[in-house]
Parts: structure tokens; C-alpha cells; sequence
């Protein structure tokens, strides 16, 4: 059994994997999305019969318990399109999940079905290691190994997200008005930039995924203006010192409430949608905190940290980040929320509406 240095076939160490994509045997989706937070060890078999992977997928089985412990999964990766998908779909091994991938991915990952192949990712989808050799049980081993060399102690576990936290933005005071404002105003429904089958961009609901409700602070509402001058006279030069980047515009303003009972926001990233792209960092400011359980913004690319920042304080960090606003459990959690972007993002943005500002 060897580490393979630089294999023809797979990316190198250190770089990050394709992303992939497919459904389960359930015919549940999954994506590198649904994996982000946790490490795995993927057996690429693309168009390979069960019994060129059968001796592999038996030895990773046996050594379950140790991915268990590393917070890992096992994952088999199978060509949705290839000869043999149907006869993988009939094989049943209780620690080895399948997944039915599309050609493409196989492509992406230059992987020609030669014989099956294991690449560990860590859990940002970097690629620790690719493994190769003769023998499988040596294999599933030395994949358990890099895991864990790889994951660290709890303490480097959680080591932070690149996000910037600065306190003080707003006030106490003001924090509470911007409630008392929200809670004396019709809300809507929080929806999320979502594009239909013909590409078409369309405004979404979905309360399984993002439940919450929000009321838009118009430039001419009394508590626009001082947000705007806290923003631009608090957060602008921090985060021009800390990420080097002008953040020239602001994106509408928001007021959000997380009610008790599950109020979240899972797993998405803020600038996915073709119509959100020009968005660049987020700004999330808490106006409240100690009223409510849960509620926490995660980072899972990054480690299993659950952050909550101060009341007044904003946490800035950009749009391409996984993150999701934890459900809470008990209480409301209000949020003020926006995005920045500099004067070229800004282009485009006015460019894809046809030159209007």
C-alpha cells in the first residue's frame, strides 16, 4: 500500500476536489454541500461492476467504528449512467454509502475505471490524500489514518471560520429600538433567490430550510440613516483592514426574526443565485442575545464551532462561505442584515439589469 504523491488521475494533496453530486438509494439528494463538516473517505468506482469493489467496500465495512469515531463517512461513488448501476443498487454493505453520481463527475475527477480508487477529503472537500495499492484492507487502514492525523485534537477542531467580529456597532439602546420597531410592523416571510427550471429568477419559500420573518428598513424609514452611517463609519474601515477589500455599496437592509420553535436559515451560501451574485460580504449584526437558545451561525466547512457574537456587534465574513443560522429552540433571535460589494461588483450588478442603478 502507498500514498500516492501525484496520481495521474486524481488531484493532488491539498487542492480541493471537484465538487460532486448525486442522489443516495433513497433517491435523496446529495452534494459536497450536505458533506461540508464532515471528512470522508470516497471510493471512486464510477462505471465498475460491484465485484471490482467488492474486496474494498468489505474492508472499509470491517473498520466502520473507526470512521465513526473520526466523525467520517465512507462514501461509494457509482456511475447513475454506467452499465453496472442497477447491480450496485442491489449490493448492501450497512457503512458504505452509495452514491449515484452523473458521468461528468468522473470526468472531473479524471477518473478512467481503470480500478476503483480512494481519496480522502477533508472536511471542506480538500483532498488529504489519494490512496492507492493492492491490498484493500491496507487501504481502508491508511485512509482511517490520514483522517485522523488530519482532524486534529478538539481544540484544533475548532479553530475559527475567516470571519471578522467587531463589537460596538450599535448601541444597546438602539438595538432595542430596532426591535420595538420590528415588532410594531407587518413582516413577510423570508424567501430566498432561487431560479426555475428555464433559468428564470424567482423569489422562493421554503420553510424548511430558511423559516423566519423579516421587515425591509426603506432609505426612507428614521432608522435607516443611522445604520448606514454606523456601517459606513464603524464596519467599512474594519473590514478594509482586515479582508483589504472597499466595500462601497450596501444591499437592502433588513430586520430578522428567528422565532422559538425552529426560526433557521440551513445550509446556503449568499451569492449561489445568478440574481445574488454581485453580493461579496455578508454583515449580520445581533440585536439581541441571552433572550433565546440556539440561534447560533456555523460554519461547517471550517470545524464544528457554533458562533454567537455580542449584541450590537456585527460578524462580516464573505457570501461564497457555507454557513447556516442554527434553529432556535427557545425565545427570538433578531438580526440585522445586509451585504456589501465594491464599485466593480457593482457594475455587473447594473449590467445585468440593463444599465439600471
Amino acid at each position: 500500500m502507498t500514498i500516492v504523491e501525484e496520481p495521474r488521475n486524481v488531484f493532488r494533496a491539498g487542492g480541493r476536489a471537484p465538487f460532486s453530486c448525486g442522489l443516495n438509494k433513497d433517491l435523496s439528494f446529495y452534494s459536497f454541500d450536505a458533506q461540508a463538516g464532515r471528512p470522508a473517505a470516497i471510493i471512486l468506482a464510477g462505471s465498475l461492476p460491484p465485484a471490482a469493489t467488492a474486496s474494498l467496500v468489505s474492508s472499509f465495512d470491517k473498520i466502520a467504528d473507526g470512521f465513526v469515531r473520526a466523525e467520517a463517512d465512507v462514501l461509494l461513488f457509482v456511475d447513475a449512467q454506467g452499465p453496472h448501476a442497477l447491480d450496485h443498487m442491489a449490493s448492501s454493505f450497512s457503512n458504505v454509502r452509495t452514491v449515484y453520481c452523473f458521468a461528468q463527475t468522473f470526468r472531473d475527477w479524471g477518473f478512467q475505471d481503470a480500478a476503483p480508487m480512494v481519496v480522502v477529503i477533508d472536511r471542506n472537500a480538500r483532498v488529504v490524500a489519494p490512496i492507492g495499492g493492492a491490498d484493500a484492507d491496507a487501504i481502508a487502514q491508511a485512509a482511517l489514518d490520514c483522517l485522523a492525523s488530519s482532524i486534529g485534537t478538539n481544540e484544533e477542531r475548532n479553530l475559527p471560520a475567516p470571519i471578522l467580529v467587531i463589537p460596538n456597532v450599535l448601541t444597546i439602546s438602539f438595538c432595542e429600538r430596532l426591535v420595538e420597531h420590528f415588532d410594531s410592523n407587518p413582516q413577510t416571510i423570508g424567501g430566498m433567490a432561487s431560479m426555475d427550471a428555464n433559468g428564470v429568477a424567482y423569489h422562493k419559500i421554503d420553510e424548511a430550510k430558511k423559516k423566519r420573518k423579516d421587515f425591509v428598513l426603506q432609505p426612507g424609514d428614521s432608522y435607516y440613516a443611522p445604520v448606514i452611517e454606523a456601517i459606513t463609519r464603524i464596519c467599512a474601515p474594519e473590514i478594509k483592514r482586515a479582508f483589504q477589500f472597499d466595500a462601497c455599496y450596501v444591499d437592502r437592509i433588513l430586520i430578522a426574526c428567528y422565532n422559538e420553535g425552529g426560526g433557521c436559515f440551513l445550509r446556503h451560501r449568499d451569492n449561489a443565485a445568478p440574481g445574488v451574485a454581485y453580493r461579496q460580504f455578508a454583515l449580520s449584526i445581533n440585536l439581541n442575545t441571552g433572550d433565546y437558545e440556539g440561534g447560533y451561525i456555523a460554519f461547517p466547512e471550517y470545524s464544528s464551532h457554533l458562533y454567537k457574537h455580542g449584541r450590537g456587534a456585527a460578524a462580516v465574513f464573505s457570501t461564497t462561505l457555507l454557513h447556516e443560522a442554527t434553529p432556535v429552540a427557545k425565545g427570538r433571535r433578531y438580526v440585522l442584515l445586509t451585504f456589501l460589494h465594491n464599485a466593480e461588483a457593482e457594475a455587473r450588478r447594473t449590467a445585468a439589469l440593463g444599465g439600471e442603478a
